[in-house]
């Protein structure tokens, strides 16, 4: 497997405690489950705006647009974050915006993710906010794939990643991180998840847009925080966030 990159976008992120860098990826391709032709990543002064044409996680092969954070997470840690606003082009698709964490930087991966997917008031196990993944390389979702997720979805809306050693447990919130619910539905929709990646973990902010033609996705998040510390992005040497670091098989 050859992995090729073709350029790397990074953006400085600075906290009261740390600083961080994203590394924007171009996920999947022609050969996504749903094929992945690009995306965009706008730099705002409290988050990020994304979008993605095409590209899925759900089926065999990703494919979506990534901001991810360079170098990856270690250890235990908090990680919320409010989406406000993801819309699709056409309504109907099923785009999906959230966490993702990979075990390795490619479309086969095994991973898990805290998708907010629309459209946001159809009862089906694609749609709604809930963590979904897949234990092995190359197959279709398999963990979380049942039950109808968190719906219907307004926005703003705050999610929760919690890892505490193997576990990763999301919870949800629509006033603005006051009070969290579960995103178990006791109908197969789970609020957590067991997987042992290895540190640091591959983990950021993914998009794709799926359906025909292909799908536009678009979503904004802000308050990006860390284990209660507020993360502001900033601009690596003043320049606009538009050169790809591309994943191709």
């Amino acid at each position: 497997m050859k992995l090729l990159f073709s350029g790397l976008a990074l953006l400085l992120i600075v906290s009261m405690v740390s600083a961080y860098e994203w590394e924007v990826v171009e996920l999947g391709g022609a050969d996504s489950a749903n094929p992945y032709t690009g995306g965009t990543v706008d730099v705002l002064d409290n988050g990020l705006t994304m979008t993605a044409a095409g590209g899925e996680f759900w089926d065999a092969k990703l494919g979506g647009t990534l901001a991810l954070f360079k170098g990856g997470l270690s250890g235990d840690f908090t990680l919320e974050y409010t989406i406000t606003d993801h819309t699709n082009d056409p309504p109907n698709n099923w785009g999906k915006f959230g966490v993702l964490i990979l075990e390795e930087l490619d479309p086969d991966s095994a991973f898990v993710y805290v998708q907010a997917s629309l459209p946001s008031n159809r009862p089906d196990p694609s749609y709604g906010a809930r963590i979904i993944g897949r234990d092995a390389p190359g197959v279709n979702v398999n963990i979380g794939r049942s039950g109808t997720g968190w719906l219907p979805l307004e926005w703003p809306m705050t999610h929760k990643l919690v890892r505490s050693g193997d576990v990763f447990t999301a919870s949800i919130s629509m006033d603005g991180g006051t009070t969290y619910q579960s995103l178990d539905d006791g109908a197969g929709s789970l609020d957590n998840v067991e997987f042992a990646f290895a540190d640091p973990m591959i983990i950021g902010f993914a998009i794709c847009g799926k359906g025909a033609n292909p799908g536009v996705s678009t979503a904004t998040v802000v308050d990006i925080m860390i284990d209660g510390q507020v993360i502001t992005a900033v601009q690596s040497e003043g320049k606009l966030l538009t050169t790809w670091a591309e994943l191709k098989r």
